[in-house]
């Protein structure tokens, strides 16, 4: 397949992926169609035989044809012909399962304050596939925690939810006691615990009977006995030297 064409069918499924339904791939756009390039390259990327589309593949593409079916913004990216993309909606009857991912840093960040949206976004994304929130989550975290989320619970918290096209969701925030997520890792509490001891033994004053050496203070008690040795050699040399002339004198 020659250059050309290649081309062209990358200006196709970049009009369609951000044009049509952005939503199928996990993505969100603004209220002016624009995605981040950075998300949209992951995106890309996770679909069979696009997993080579770079930045400079999209920037060969803009000079390279005449019409293209994308245009960028600074760090964000947009189809030009945009009107048969969906808007998210009020949605009253969600499923009454959700799930998201977050990262497994913040996980016991999210335990105790509910889950927020990422990077200055306004809503978390949500999706009733459960596979394609892994997906989603494993863009910002190579082994993401999974949550689920209860609808039903989260309405009585005062979440609005906005469907996005057939399986994604949208809300401000997950607050605690309408989702669950699976148990915090022994292993990040034993961490926990081992950083909270060293801080407590470099706070600890030392124990009664105990003693901290002072290495430069015995450094300078060294020396001075050097000092001191090599000055009393000096005179005991000097006495030698007078009682040897005295000698010669007497005799």
């Amino acid at each position: 397949m020659g250059l050309s064409r290649k081309r062209e069918q990358l200006n196709t499924f970049l009009s369609y992926v951000l044009g049509r339904n952005p939503y199928e791939f996990g993505l969100v756009p603004d209220e002016n169609g624009f995605v981040k390039i950075k998300e949209f390259l992951k995106a890309v990327n996770e679909e069979e035989g696009w997993g080579h589309v770079k930045q400079q593949t999209i920037d060969e593409l803009l000079i390279a044809l005449p019409d293209p079916a994308i245009e960028i913004s600074d760090n964000l990216i947009r189809a030009k012909i945009r009107a048969r993309l969906p808007f998210p909606v009020i949605c009253e009857n969600p499923p009454v399962l959700l799930y998201t991912g977050f990262r497994r840093s913040a996980h016991a960040h999210v335990l105790d304050n509910g889950l927020t949206p990422y990077d200055q976004a306004s809503y978390v994304i949500l999706t009733s596939d459960k596979p394609l929130a892994e997906k989603i989550a494993k863009r910002r975290d190579a082994k993401p925690v999974l949550m689920t989320v209860d609808t039903r619970e989260a309405h009585k918290l005062g979440v609005i939810f906005f469907s996005a096209g057939e399986t994604l969701f949208l809300a401000s925030g997950v607050p605690v006691n309408c989702f669950t997520t699976p148990p915090l890792e022994i292993r990040e509490e034993r961490n926990s615990d081992s950083e909270k001891s060293k801080k407590n033994a470099q706070k600890s004053p030392p124990t009664p009977g105990s003693f901290i050496p002072d290495f430069a203070s015995t450094r300078d008690k060294g020396a001075k006995s050097a000092r001191d040795d090599k000055l009393s050699w000096k005179n005991n040399k000097k006495k030698i030297r007078r009682q040897k002339e005295r000698w010669r004198d007497e005799f």
